[in-house]
């Protein structure tokens, strides 16, 4: 099919008119606050319809292995809605006592809890519980066709993608303060790709997650919509939050999490995340967390390295947790 037929030039144009508006995050402390709260708001209407959190979880305990050296896995069902169970892997240290910080760690799209062994074992060493959950449509709980019929059904019902994981994702945290070896005053959120920007998404509405650590997972809607989608398009389908660009873009969201800490990390090679759109995240970051009084509770990295929860980003990490929880 010809090029000239393509819809991409007319959603490049109408992303450009709709940010043209958009002012950075203000330097201001009582603007920015009286911004964010405002932009909350529309958020919360984007992400679209999400039930009440008052379903029983009822988790059930499978069975418990030695996963590594040091480190115990155990393999939790619980549910989320009356019909909608998530299976989860937990981590934590073999000779642990006394209540530890929890830590949900997000997958990336279409991964499953194989995935991230690195990361899920230094954590759980460093003497953290670690919570990591199949997202909606990955892993167990992924049937043939539901990746395509999923997100299109749920914007029947006013539902957005990203808005039943976040969901999800604070039921997650529901669990995590249940469990008798954690400190419900100390969660965090760590996530790769897909699962780092559901993990800015959720610290950004729910202020039980303390410390927020996405990876290769940073940029504008605006770089995506308008640099990558002319490259070939971006695979996670659950990626968008609908209308959002009519109020703000990815920095409107992560102000939310201002002052509580945030440590981002981008891999430059990825083409995902163009760097243009990190930059941009980065320096209005850093300017609202200046404007809240907590400049050192943000840090940016960005490196040239692979796509991945590498030992040099959970090093890091680990060192950031370690400093605030």
């Amino acid at each position: 099919m010809s090029s000239e037929f393509s819809l991409l030039p007319s959603l490049k144009r109408g992303a450009e008119e709709l940010l043209a508006h958009r002012q950075p995050l203000s330097d201001d402390r009582a603007a920015l606050l009286a911004r964010c709260s405002e932009f909350r708001e529309h958020l919360i209407e984007c992400l679209g319809h999400m039930p009440p959190r008052e379903w029983p979880l009822s988790p059930h305990k499978e069975e418990e292995t030695l996963f590594a050296d040091g480190v115990i896995q155990e393999r939790v069902v619980y549910h989320v809605e009356p019909d909608v169970s998530v299976p989860a892997h937990a981590y934590r240290p073999a000779d642990a006592s006394g209540p530890m910080p929890g830590i949900l760690l997000l997958q990336g799209w279409d991964l499953d809890k194989s995935s991230l062994p690195h990361a899920k074992t230094a954590l759980a060493r460093a003497g953290y519980v670690v919570l990591f959950p199949d997202n909606r449509c990955s892993g167990e709980r992924k049937d043939p066709g539901d990746q395509i019929n999923v997100i299109p059904a749920a914007g029947l019902l006013g539902m957005s993608f990203m808005g039943m994981n976040t969901f999800d994702n604070m039921r997650a945290l529901d669990y995590l303060s249940s469990r008798e070896d954690v400190d419900a005053g100390r969660l965090a959120c760590v996530g790769l790709c897909w699962g780092g920007m559901q993990c800015y998404t959720l610290a950004a509405l729910d202020e039980r997650v303390k410390v927020a650590c996405p990876v290769c997972a940073v940029s504008t809607y605006e770089a995506l919509v308008t640099e990558y989608t002319f490259e070939g398009g971006h695979t996670c389908l659950g990626t968008f939050i609908p209308g959002l660009l009519r109020f703000g873009d990815v920095q409107d969201i992560m102000a939310l999490i201002a002052p509580r800490p945030m440590l981002v990390q981008n891999n430059s090679n990825d083409r995902h995340f163009p760097v243009s759109g990190f930059l941009k995240v980065k320096a209005e970051l850093e300017t609202a967390y200046r404007a809240l009084g907590h400049p050192e509770h943000f840090e940016a990295h960005i490196s040239a390295t692979e796509h991945d929860m590498t030992p040099e980003f959970t090093d890091r990490i680990i060192e950031w947790l370690n400093r605030f929880l």
